[in-house]
């Protein structure tokens, strides 16, 4: 009898040690730091409607976690192992996700991919989509959007004035300050001229891999070489722009030494800081190509308006997760048109939802946060999708081979050495090389 009730304990020990073991391996999430309360808060209702349905426990703890969605992907490659069961990543990272075997999964689930389709607009559908041994499959879920935009300091600047970079610019030679202040000489934060076009007819001059095609990339062009030329009248001038000072970007909107600063929603709340009251929102400006400018085919006075990469952020499942029979029906309810709503109001996050504008309450509010989701969605008009989804050199083409410091340096005249009008078309022509696959 002795043994029997020893038996049946050790039994129940072995079912506890074994059953917390299951439950001490968590789900893991990685989001960006400014949602992690709100998704941890969405997965505990998520757990409560999972057990409603299923008439059993939710079989793992959740945990959302902060992770930086600009080195997510690079640092989930590092370890996939240690890495989250899903993770947010911006879709251009897609090719790097995708190369050699594949650290993620395809969206298998009908309902999801559904959703998907419906709910999210074309261009997004577009960068979320891989084609694998032949076949074609969604690989992320969308649920956040995002722009560069233009944050300014109301104490001198009105609505009017930052319609255009003139404008601002005499605004502050007035003032003996900076115009603008960029966060960063990489090829996103520094994109406000390369993606410019047309300000009456829409039409963009750069072409970036268009269609995942390597060679449909080009940089030299009349209207390019207009656009950069004036590009460098504005960085040269002691009162135009220029990277942001050793003391940050917010030190010089605090200070008032740059009027305006390009920058993103997870800029937003530092901006805020800086400016209190004074903060405005805008959609990024005009600028008017002179004679001084003006090359080739291009007539003066010609009005360009800036633009950005219109990005979507989305949710990708860890191939190598032990829990992927639960991963689509969670990413199912995290990112439907109610959720994003929710972020939105709660996180001032831009909806991925393609009807957000029409459908959500607030998106046209008179506040501040009104503002930067308005600027944001008037950006969309104005932009691109990052085009290097598709395949990971496509990244490092753009991004990693001196392209940046070589467009910061003719925007900078360096050392006087982008004089004359051959010598910055010489040094485009080597950045075109560089998008091009050429090492420098």
């Amino acid at each position: 009898m002795k043994n029997k009730i020893l038996i049946m304990i050790l039994v129940v020990i072995s079912s506890v040690t074994l059953y917390g073991c299951s439950r001490s391996k968590p789900l893991v999430i990685w989001v960006g730091a400014e949602v992690q309360d709100f998704f941890q808060e969405k997965m505990e209702e998520y757990v409560i409607m999972f057990e409603e349905r299923e008439g059993r426990a939710f079989p793992f703890e959740v945990q959302v976690r902060a992770a930086d969605t600009g080195t997510a992907a690079g640092t989930f490659l590092d370890d996939m192992d240690a890495g989250p069961d899903i993770l947010t990543v911006a879709h251009d990272n897609l090719g790097r996700l995708l190369s050699g075997a594949g650290a993620i999964r395809p969206i298998q689930n009908e309902a999801l991919i559904a959703q998907i389709e419906a709910t999210n607009p074309q261009a997004f559908i577009d960068v979320i989509r891989a084609d694998v041994q032949g076949q074609s499959f969604l690989f992320g879920v969308p649920y956040e959007a995002q722009s560069l935009i233009l944050y300014y300091n109301r104490n001198y600047l009105s609505a009017e004035d930052v319609e255009t970079w003139e404008g601002i610019w005499e605004v502050a030679q007035t003032n003996n300050v900076r115009s603008l202040s960029i966060t960063g000489a990489d090829g996103f934060n520094n994109s406000f001229l390369v993606l410019a076009s047309d300000a009456e007819t829409g039409e963009r001059f750069v072409r970036l891999y268009e269609e995942g095609v390597l060679e449909n990339t080009e940089f030299v062009n009349d209207e390019m070489i207009s656009i950069v030329r004036w590009g460098q009248a504005f960085f040269s001038h002691p009162n135009g722009a220029r990277l942001a000072s050793d003391s940050g970007w917010e030190a010089d909107l605090r200070t008032g030494t740059s009027l305006t600063v390009i920058g993103g929603a997870w800029h937003f709340r530092a901006a805020q800081a800086a400016l209190g009251n004074d903060l405005g929102v805008a959609k990024l400006p005009r600028f008017t190509i002179t004679e001084d400018h003006a090359h080739g085919s291009v007539s003066p006075n010609t009005v360009m308006q800036s633009g950005s990469f219109t990005d979507t952020k989305m949710f990708v499942m860890n191939r190598s997760s032990d829990k992927l029979e639960y991963l689509e029906d969670i990413l199912l309810f995290l990112t439907t048109p109610e959720v994003q709503e929710q972020s939105f109001l709660r996180n001032q996050t831009l909806p991925a939802y393609k009807n957000a504008l029409e459908s959500f309450e607030g998106m046209t509010a008179d506040t501040i946060q009104g503002q930067l989701i308005l600027a944001q969605l008037e950006m969309f008009n104005h932009g691109i999708p990052q085009p290097f989804g598709r395949e990971a050199r496509f990244n490092v083409f753009y991004y990693q081979r001196q392209a940046p410091d070589r467009l910061l340096a003719i925007f900078r005249n360096t050392n006087n050495q982008f004089n004359t009008v051959e010598s910055i078309i010489e040094e485009m022509n080597l950045i075109e090389r560089i998008w091009l696959g050429e090492r420098p």
